[in-house]
This record gives C-alpha cells, sequence and structure tokens, in this order.
C-alpha cells in the first residue's frame, strides 16, 4: 500500500473515533447531571460563595425527597430590591410541592410563613418552578410574594434558612 493511502486510512480511522468520542460526551453532558452540577458550582465560585454539590436524592432520576432550594439572595440591604428565590429542583414533571408552613428564618432568629405572611392561601410549585418572595409589601401573585415588611431583612454574610413543615432545617444560603 502506498504511504500517502496509508496516512489517508489512518486519517479517516482518526476522525471516526473523535466524532464516535464526540458524540458520547455530548451524550452524557445532556443526559445526567454534570451540566447541572458544573454550572452551579462554576456559578457560585464566582460570586464568592462556597459550591454547594446537590446531595444524590436531588440528582435528576434519583426518587428522593421533595426539593425547594434556595437559589438566590439579592437586592440585599435595599428594601425596594430585596427578594429571595426559591425554586423546586425536581425533574419529575408530576412532582409539586405546597408552600403551605414553609417558614424563611435570618440569623437574628426572626421566622416569616411564607404564605401566611404574604396572604397568599395556597401556592404549588411544579418541577422547576419557582417564587421570588420580596421583603417590601406588594400584591402577591403565584410568582411574586410579599412579606409585607417595613425594613430590610438581610444582610451581607448572613445565612438565610428555609425550614419545612415538619420544623426541620430544608436548606441554608449564606449571603455573599
Amino acid at each position: 500500500m502506498k504511504p500517502w493511502k496509508r496516512l489517508l486510512v489512518y486519517l479517516l480511522l482518526n476522525i471516526i473515533v473523535t466524532g464516535i468520542t464526540m458524540l458520547a460526551v455530548l451524550y452524557l453532558w445532556e443526559n445526567t447531571a454534570i451540566k447541572e452540577l458544573m454550572y452551579t458550582t462554576v456559578e457560585q465560585a464566582s460570586a464568592g460563595e462556597t459550591p454547594r454539590v446537590p446531595d444524590q436524592d436531588s440528582l435528576p432520576g434519583n426518587a428522593g425527597p421533595q426539593r425547594i432550594e434556595i437559589e438566590e439572595v439579592g437586592g440585599v440591604g435595599n428594601l425596594a430590591t430585596e427578594y429571595i428565590l426559591l425554586k423546586h429542583s425536581t425533574e419529575d414533571t408530576e412532582d409539586t410541592v405546597s408552600l403551605q408552613n414553609w417558614v424563611l428564618r435570618n440569623e437574628n432568629g426572626h421566622e416569616f410563613s411564607i404564605l401566611a405572611q404574604s396572604g397568599i392561601g395556597s401556592l404549588e410549585l411544579h418541577a422547576k418552578g419557582a417564587v421570588y418572595v420580596y421583603t417590601k409589601t406588594g400584591e402577591s401573585n403565584p410568582i411574586e410574594l410579599y412579606l409585607g415588611l417595613q425594613d430590610p431583612l438581610w444582610n451581607p454574610g448572613e445565612t438565610v434558612t428555609l425550614i419545612s413543615p415538619e420544623g426541620e432545617i430544608h436548606d441554608t444560603y449564606q449571603i455573599p
């Protein structure tokens, strides 16, 4: 076999192996929790937070406890913009979580019943659903809840605690 034909065979074999490897990596990226874990870790590290690694129950495809997470705390110290973003992190489209009797607690021990304080009788978060909880006064609706306070609630460096209806700490978030 001539040298250029042998080189052509090796080049074609290299192209085929590279293509199969790329397809395998893309498949794993899209169909596992690797992408979500990587993005969450990078975003939190760039914001100066300690990255949180999800537990096994919260990873896609794992049946586990219902998960509501404190996704973000923004506008800290400014009543006009201060909020907490709560997200239901499940992949199961049939899964819903009622926010009835869920509580937010600050480091001073003050607790705020999310629905009772906002004047909403009931609210359920569906899979990948989210709700903003604002400190200020406003008209609550299914995507924005208002606690109706007159002063900002959160300070930099504080820890926000989300407490389940059973009275257990469900999630914490340290404000950068």
